[in-house]
């Protein structure tokens, strides 16, 4: 978010905020404030002092002059350095506010505001990076505390604009385009996901096959290509309609027999009401399996999301899906699926969690299964640069119905299964549009039919480019 956001934020704040008396009474406010703990080791070493001093004094400067860019690029490099110095934060997250970096910004005012709570200008400036980064509630919430100490007039009345934009933007909807190209690779354990048992009964153990190398678990090499286009228009202020465009392949080195393509194609009608968020959507996807295919998949959804505060979002999700198999017609299946759960975010901290309860209409039963789940997922800032991520999915599969009595692996035999998939992973921001990230995951798939059970672990590198 560039461009028109800084400008945005130049004309609103004009005046007052960003008043050359206001930023010297910044200044002053740092220059007088005690190093917090945060600081570097060797803050009391004298050859480094005049270092930290003629940075923040050319930092100074640079932000008097209004040139921004230079002051970023002069203090990104120094993150390391100097970062936990109250000037050096202040220099370098309004530099970068000013060119539209809100999310390097945002660590850094946070920081500033907590450990500076009678700053107003630390609390304003991290209320405005709420602001342009889509967080309103947060925003509204720093806004008003400032309110509440009486600032001076002209800061009122800078403060109303953006309440007023606040309230505008919560019953508006915006034109807007983006989307994600991410390129990765790793190692699979088991990318076929088979069993690893050497050998399995049959007849209820009257006879023992030995399976093959081909037969159980396989371990490769991987790259992954993952990208999406998407874009929104607005009908009404209060309504829009999303389209969204993907594709993504896995390419196994060991062979191709197990390669994984898929595109997709989803839109939707949302409808802003005051805290209330609806989507009305559908959804197409295609999948390849070693270059034949597998199956697709189309679906319809309503979502419900409501704000209770500035911290927590309800999330509500109905879906009825349709699956058609191409390589084995016992496997198409109509699934109703409904997740309820929440979404919690307050500064460097998130997570998100969902109940899940879905029953599908199979045209055999003993393939079609009642599941019973729960997903969760969270998120640590560790810096404006980097960030630790979990994400945890549980599965219950209760099966409709018993196998065949003529099936010679599981006759007359009704499958209980459960699978536990958990992800961690690091990210590392390059960019306000690059992220490396590295991340491991263990998938355990447990079954009272020991031929479905498996293991699977893989570890995987990659870069994401947004725009």
């Amino acid at each position: 978010m560039k461009g028109p956001l800084t400008q945005a934020a130049s004309l609103l704040l004009c005046g007052s905020l960003l008043s050359s008396p206001m930023l010297q009474a910044a200044e002053q406010s740092a220059a007088a404030l005690p190093a917090p703990q945060t600081a570097p080791d060797d803050a009391n070493d004298e050859s480094v002092l005049p270092t930290l001093a003629a940075t923040n004094q050319q930092l100074s400067q640079l932000v008097q002059h209004q040139d921004y860019q230079s002051a970023y690029q002069l203090a990104q490099p120094l993150l390391s350095l100097y970062e936990g110095d109250p000037a050096f934060d202040f220099y370098y997250a309004f530099s970068a506010a000013q060119l539209g970096y809100f999310n390097e910004a945002l660590f850094s005012f946070e920081r500033l505001s907590s450990n500076y709570p009678a700053v107003a200008r630390y609390r304003l400036e991290l209320a405005r990076a709420y602001y342009y980064l889509g967080n309103y509630d947060a925003a509204e919430q720093e806004f008003r505390i400032v309110m509440g100490a009486n600032p001076p007039a002209q800061v009122r009345e800078t403060i109303d604009q953006f309440l007023q934009r606040i309230q505008e933007q919560r019953q508006s909807v915006m034109p807007a385009w983006g989307g994600f190209v991410s390129l990765s690779g790793g190692h699979d354990s088991n990318y076929n996901t088979a069993t690893d048992l050497n050998e399995i009964d049959l007849l209820d153990g009257l006879l023992t096959a030995r399976l093959s190398s081909d037969q159980r678990a396989k371990s490769s090499g991987y790259y992954q290509l993952r990208a999406q286009g998407s874009y929104i228009s607005p009908l009404t202020r209060r309504s829009a309609v999303d389209l969204q465009l993907g594709a993504s392949r896995k390419d196994n080195s060991a062979d191709d027999l197990f390669d994984l393509d898929n595109v997709y194609v989803s839109g939707g009608l949302r409808l802003l009401r005051g805290r209330h968020n609806l989507r009305f959507g559908g959804r197409y996807s295609y999948y390849w399996l070693g270059q034949e295919d597998l199956l697709s998949d189309i679906s319809a959804s309503v979502g419900w999301n409501y704000q209770l505060n500035s911290a927590w979002q309800s999330q509500t999700a109905l879906t009825l899906s349709r699956q058609d198999n191409r390589l084995n017609d016992d496997l198409d299946l109509l699934q109703a699926e409904l997740q309820a759960g929440a979404m919690f975010s307050d500064g460097s901290f998130s997570s998100q969690f969902a109940l899940v309860l879905a029953s599908d209409d199979g045209e055999q039963n003993y393939q079609a299964r009642d599941t019973l789940g729960l997903n969760l997922s969270v998120q640590q800032l560790l810096s404006i640069h980097s960030s630790l991520y979990a994400n945890l999915i549980l599965r219950d599969y209760q099966f409709q119905g018993a196998f065949p009595e003529e099936n010679l692996l599981a006759g007359g035999e009704t499958r209980t299964e459960q699978m536990t998939q958990l992800v961690v992973g690091y990210g590392y921001t390059l960019t306000p549009d690059l992220t490396l990230y590295a991340q491991a995951s263990q998938v355990s798939y447990t079954s009272n039919l020991p031929v479905y059970e498996y293991d699977r672990t893989l570890f995987e590198a990659g870069i994401n480019w947004t725009f």
